[in-house]
């Protein structure tokens, strides 16, 4: 294959084997991390009480985003391992991006939910407040559900009609529109065309088996989404902590209710995941727009297979092993966390450990 491909190598077939490799392996990362969570949520529900929703919507979305997206990956392997699907990679990577959406939206929620839980918390007396918050329990996680029941309808619903509109435009093409035999054989190998590897025919139209709207409508998506969550994380975290430094020197808080540093040295590290896992990717979403086509990506879809699919190993730590308040209730070293403390639990999390 010369420079026609998307990755820009003649040895396609050997690079198709490495990427799946690197996929599946740090995927597994992912899988333990977030199904840690989702056992320990499960298991431990008394002691973690309120907080093992969100944390367990979480680990699920990513759970399930890393599984579909290891599966799909599973099938590039050469066919004595694993035979080729045309139809299961058609489904699985639309898939995959669906959980990982259902997850960016989680991701917003938790961060939306900070902020109010402190700035909730800090309008009024202790108290008063906790008076408050029991008084509104009840509301509150019927507006929690109907929340989270959108965050993971709304992509899974539009994932269907993607699903739809590329079985419409398959029987809507003609023999016709196909590019010839003898044209396919002058660019990318079979190898390449048929392969199943995350945003890998964004940069190559000239397969026949790459539908170019629906790749277009791919890396749009995935722009605007992951831009979108790491704005509006970022604008989130910022006014957090702006209100906290006003409150900070008031009796509004309470030393037992300080966050050693700020709120930013812990909310930072939820920001960092996603541009640490999605920057790759953001970029070779990005260059897919140059003309002429880019030449000799395989290091940067090397970063972006390790990167995407450690996500969520790494939300795993962030949103829960790496915090004092949930390590303790695993453990059993404390009380159920809602019962020892008239803090909300959005607002505990926004803890440094230690």
């Amino acid at each position: 294959m010369n420079s026609s491909g998307g990755l820009g190598l003649s040895d396609d077939e050997d690079k198709i084997t490495i990427l799946s490799w690197i996929y599946v392996s740090t995927l597994s990362l992912s899988l333990i991390g977030s199904c840690s969570v989702v056992v320990v949520s499960i298991i431990k529900r008394r002691h973690l009480n309120e907080q093992a929703k969100p944390l367990l919507q979480l680990a699920l979305a990513d759970f399930l985003a890393s599984l579909v997206l290891m599966i799909t990956t599973i099938i590039n392997l050469p066919h004595e391992i694993w035979p080729f699907s045309e139809e299961m990679c058609n489904y699985g990577l639309p898939l995959s991006l669906a959980f990982y959406c259902v997850s960016f939206l989680l991701v917003i929620i938790y961060a939306c939910e900070s902020a109010h839980a402190f700035q909730g918390w800090r309008e009024k007396p202790v108290q008063e407040a906790f008076e408050t918050q029991l008084a509104q329990l009840s509301l509150r996680r019927r507006r929690f559900c109907l929340i989270y029941v959108i965050a993971w309808l709304v992509p899974i619903i539009g994932y269907f009609i993607y699903i739809r509109t590329v079985h419409y435009m398959e029987a809507t093409v003609t023999p016709a529109q196909m590019p010839t035999l003898t044209t396919v054989s002058r660019g990318p190998t079979a190898r390449f065309c048929n392969s199943c590897i995350l945003f890998l025919h964004l940069t190559n139209d000239s397969c026949i088996t790459v539908d170019a709207a629906h790749a277009e409508f791919i890396r749009i998506f995935t722009l605007s989404s992951v831009l979108t969550v790491i704005i509006v994380c970022t604008v989130v975290y910022c006014k957090l902590e702006s209100s906290y430094r006003r409150y900070e020197n008031t009796s509004l808080i309470t030393r037992i209710q300080r966050h050693p540093g700020g709120i930013w040295p812990s909310a930072r590290y939820m920001i960092l995941v996603i541009i640490f896992c999605w920057a790759p990717a953001l970029l070779l979403i990005c260059l897919s727009f140059a003309q002429p086509r880019i030449k000799h990506l395989f290091p940067l879809y090397v970063t972006q297979a390790l990167s995407v699919s450690l996500q969520g190993f790494l939300n795993s730590i962030v949103y829960a092993w790496r915090r004092r308040n949930f390590r303790d209730a695993v453990l059993g070293e404390r009380l159920p966390l809602m019962a020892y403390s008239s803090r909300a639990f959005f607002d505990q999390s926004l803890n440094e450990p230690s």
